[in-house]
Formats: C-alpha cells, sequence, structure tokens
C-alpha cells in the first residue's frame, strides 16, 4: 500500500485539507469547548461551506476523535525520540512537550474537563486515556514490591503522579512562574527519597514498618 507522503493529486490535496480542517478545529475547541463550537464556525474560519467541511468529515464527533488523536500523535512521537525510559524521565518529557505545545494542551485541560458527563462524545477516550496512564506511570521495579515510598502502594504514586502533570499544567494557565519540568522532577525525587528512606532499616534496628504502624 502506498505512503500517504507519496500520494499526488487530488488524493493529496484531500489529505492536505483534512489535516488543516483538523488543526483549526484544534484551535476552535481550545478557545471554546466542544460543546460550544459549531461547524458553521469552523467552516468560516476555513473559509469553505458547512458541506466543505463535511465533505471530509461525517460530523462534529468524528473531527473531535481526529483532534484527541492529534494530541495524542504529538507526544507519542515525542517520547519516541527518548533515550531513557523510565517513569520519571518520561514524566519529565511529557510536561516539557505540553509546556511547549500550548495551544494542544490547554485544548487536552478544556476537553478533559467538558468530558466528565457521560454523554460527552469524549468521556470514554479519556476514561481509557486515564486508564492507560495509570499502567505507563507504575513504576515496573515496584510490580514485585507491592509497598513503596513510606508504605504508599505503587498504584497510588501512579495515580499522584498523574495528578501532578495535570495540574500543574492547568496552574501554568494562572501563573507564568511555574516551572512544570523542575516541579515534576521534584515529585519523582521524592518519591526516590521516600523510597530510600523506607528501605533503610531505622538506627535502632527496629522494623520500619512496625514503627509507622505503632505511630
Amino acid at each position: 500500500m502506498a505512503e500517504h507522503s507519496g500520494a499526488r493529486g487530488p488524493y493529496r490535496k484531500g489529505l492536505e485539507r483534512r489535516r488543516e480542517i483538523i488543526a483549526a478545529a484544534a484551535e476552535l475547541f481550545a478557545e471554546s469547548g466542544y460543546t460550544h463550537s459549531s461547524m458553521r464556525e469552523l467552516a468560516r474560519r476555513m473559509r469553505l461551506t458547512q458541506a466543505g467541511v463535511l465533505h471530509h468529515f461525517a460530523d462534529k464527533e468524528e473531527l473531535l476523535v481526529e483532534v484527541l488523536g492529534l494530541r495524542d500523535s504529538s507526544v507519542a512521537d515525542h517520547l519516541s525520540t527518548l533515550e531513557d525510559t523510565d517513569v520519571a524521565s518520561r514524566s519529565r518529557e511529557v510536561a516539557r512537550h505540553s509546556a511547549e505545545h500550548e495551544g494542544l494542551t490547554s485544548l487536552f485541560i478544556i476537553l478533559s474537563a467538558e468530558a466528565i458527563y457521560r454523554d460527552h462524545p469524549a468521556h470514554a477516550y479519556f476514561a481509557e486515556h486515564y486508564r492507560v496512564a495509570q499502567t505507563e506511570t507504575r513504576e515496573p521495579a515496584s510490580e514485585t514490591s507491592g509497598q513503596t515510598s513510606a508504605g504508599v502502594s505503587p498504584e497510588l504514586i501512579a495515580t499522584l503522579g498523574i495528578a501532578v502533570q495535570d495540574g500543574l499544567q492547568l496552574q501554568r494557565r494562572y501563573r507564568d512562574d511555574i516551572d512544570v519540568v523542575a516541579a515534576v522532577d521534584a515529585f519523582w525525587r521524592l518519591v526516590a527519597a521516600a523510597r530510600t528512606a523506607w528501605s533503610q532499616p531505622p538506627a535502632d534496628g527496629s522494623d520500619q514498618r512496625d514503627r509507622d504502624d505503632s505511630g
């Protein structure tokens, strides 16, 4: 099967027009949210008729799927270039990429908040996104340890890592002084420090877990 990059003539022009519409839809959704965006406004921005937009996409929901895929592909392409694949390094690079691509990140923030309702067309997408993120943020080294970092489970550490990542990007919309990369790095350093402290026996020779339970 021929690669799209080698397409010529009307087919190539059609692919380019689809990409342009998806990019314009991403900007519109980031500005107004999905619910309050209209195909009419999108067509106006593209200098097309609504029929012209619908020639490439069946409806607004199909466009939403493509827009969300645009953000995912952007992050995945960035992560594929990494040499270090540990959770802390990946988290740092996701934070860096998000800070450098504010349009896509704003889109993600707005749509994730809007999609909390189960009848929203992106609800299933975000439910799956956070399920996958939970798996990818769990550190492989913790698979057999059961408990890490001051007795906190690996699952909870992953959940906190995701919350830190997303919460920082949200705060950055209100505070330009936040360095999200440094903050994400700090979180994983705290996790590593807590793990080290938890693994070392107390100076009096007692079991750290027993001491924590008794406290």
